[in-house]
């Protein structure tokens, strides 16, 4: 399924923001999935885009070619509008945009944004890549319980990116307060939140290697949930070996064949 145009995106935004009177989208970027850094376009446009990156006070601060960047858009402002559809275009569907509206303040909505990365396991800190707009919904339909969703959803009206079809998504938040939670404490996670996170990575991988596997008539999303279904189901049935993984996702995929092909001759 090709993508959507990037204008329909942001075609959709204006909409959401004109009915919650938002007149500003805070864009998180992220660098990662660049060849080259992202930072000298935002830093090009006038007037300046107020930007953050989420990596200051971690120990990662260093990395400033890697950083996820928060910036605020106007979109009353021509060029800052332009800007974002420009970046949008450049990137082309690859997911490294994630978008959200606030009624925070800027500074505020930054650092609340960067302690959200810090996440636990054991003790051990951690990073928890929200920001990866194809892991930030695995969050709250898989991963994350109601109580450790909240610190994501409070200072947004709403989120929104593009899935692997390019198809635009919306998650909508509380948008509660504007006062930081004085007492925030990182996101504590068990092991099997991080086993069913990290069905994800396998997921993408399985892609690739049973490729031949993958019915032919559904769509990269489609091809994704299926994976990442059969991973989670992998690790529920002690199923922790590459081989095993893989094996147990190729019975499902080809069992989702046999229906198609039996609904197509009904």
């Amino acid at each position: 399924m090709s993508a959507v145009p990037r204008g329909t995106w942001i075609e959709l935004l204006d909409v959401s923001c004109s009915e919650v009177s938002v007149t500003c989208l805070d864009i998180i970027i992220d660098q990662a999935g660049s060849d080259s850094p992202l930072l000298p376009s935002v830093l090009s446009v006038e007037p300046a885009l107020p930007w953050y990156s989420l990596f200051t006070g971690l120990p990662e601060a260093g990395a400033d070619e890697l950083a996820p960047l928060l910036v605020r858009v106007d979109l009353t402002q021509p060029l800052q509008r332009q800007w974002l559809i420009g970046l949008m275009k450049a990137l082309n569907g690859r997911s490294q945009l994630l978008v959200l509206a606030s009624l925070w303040p800027f500074q505020s909505l930054a650092e609340h944004l960067s302690r959200c990365l810090e996440a636990s396991n054991g003790g051990y800190p951690g990073l928890l890549r929200y920001y990866d707009p194809r892991l930030f919904p695995l969050l709250f339909s898989h991963v994350l319980e109601p109580e450790q969703q909240q610190p994501l959803l409070r200072p947004a009206v709403f989120w929104s990116w593009l899935d692997r079809d390019g198809l635009p998504k919306r998650l909508v938040g509380t948008a509660d307060t504007d006062e930081l939670p004085e007492d925030f404490t990182p996101i504590e996670l068990s092991d099997s939140q991080l086993e069913t996170l990290s069905c994800a990575s396998d997921a993408m991988v399985a892609i690739v290697s049973l490729a031949e596997a993958l019915p032919s008539q559904w769509s990269p999303e489609q091809h994704f949930q299926a994976c990442y279904a059969a991973m989670i189901e992998a690790t529920q049935d002690g199923l922790l070996l590459t081989h095993q993984r893989e094996a147990h996702t190729l019975d499902r995929l080809r069992n989702a064949c046999a229906t198609l092909s039996s609904e197509a001759r009904n």
